[in-house]
């Protein structure tokens, strides 16, 4: 009899300890369960916040206005070696802009209001000497009563890249400790990229590639298989003779 209810014991306390282990275990893989969505519910959470400067600071197309003026006395007759050279820089950019029109504002009610309408008419054709057409061309008065040296002013419109002002700190960064890139991180950079865009339209949509010159190709590939210089002949002789010193 004792041997049986020790027996018996022992198959019971075997299965107390199977259930037991099994409990510990059914725990331990809910607790993982849990650990598992804890880190999933963070990484969303940290990751729907958008911490790109790209979009802090976007770059925007908007419209404005390229001007210049042209300084007038109460007797000019003509317009001055610095004025023409301005004028022609002017209309070299109106044309590679390709803007629509140039506007020629010429003061009205001011003591030089007679010069500047005759100055004026020398604008318009030094502009169309630069390759202006005439029909590009607006003159306009504006408002300068009372004034003794009211300038001319030329100008016309164009789309600028700009993005928003760099230097502002909405959020204390002394006591941030989620360890991100402050508000202000790539406003520079942001600012220095759309300056430097030649074209603001080429943001939204690239130009197309111009057509190749197959004929300058082929000569050029003829003149590396037989070793001679690729370069062109007008860019001097000098870069020729440096180009072959070995």
């Amino acid at each position: 009899m004792n041997k049986q209810v020790e027996t018996r014991t022992m198959h019971h306390r075997a299965e107390t300890m199977g259930k037991s282990k099994s409990v510990l275990r059914m725990a331990g893989i809910a607790t993982c369960a849990l650990l598992l969505v804890a880190c999933q519910t963070k990484k969303e959470i940290t990751g729907s916040v958008p911490d790109d400067y790209r979009l802090r600071h976007p770059i925007t197309l908007q419209q404005s206005a390229r001007t210049i003026d042209i300084p007038v006395g109460m007797h000019s007759e003509d317009l001055t070696p610095a004025s023409r050279s301005a004028i022609a820089g002017f209309a070299r950019d109106f044309l590679q802009e390709r803007a629509a029109v140039i506007q020629i504002m010429v003061p009205s009610g001011a003591y030089n209001e007679s010069s500047a309408q005759y100055v004026a008419k020398k604008v318009r054709s030094h502009l169309m000497r630069q390759g202006v057409a005439h029909g590009r061309i607006d003159m306009i008065p504006y408002s300068a009563v009372d004034a003794s040296d009211a300038p001319i002013r030329l100008a016309y419109p164009r789309v600028e890249a700009k993005t928003l002002t760099c230097g502002t700190h909405p959020d204390d960064i002394a006591n941030d400790s989620t360890n991100r890139t402050h508000f202000d991180f790539g406003c520079s950079t942001q600012q220095n990229l759309a300056a430097m865009v030649a074209n603001p339209q080429d943001l939204i949509q690239p130009r197309g590639w111009d057509a190749r010159d197959s004929s300058r190709r082929s000569i050029v590939n003829e003149k590396y298989r037989n070793g001679e210089p690729t370069w062109s002949e007008d860019l001097g002789s000098d870069i020729g003779a440096s180009s072959e010193v070995k």
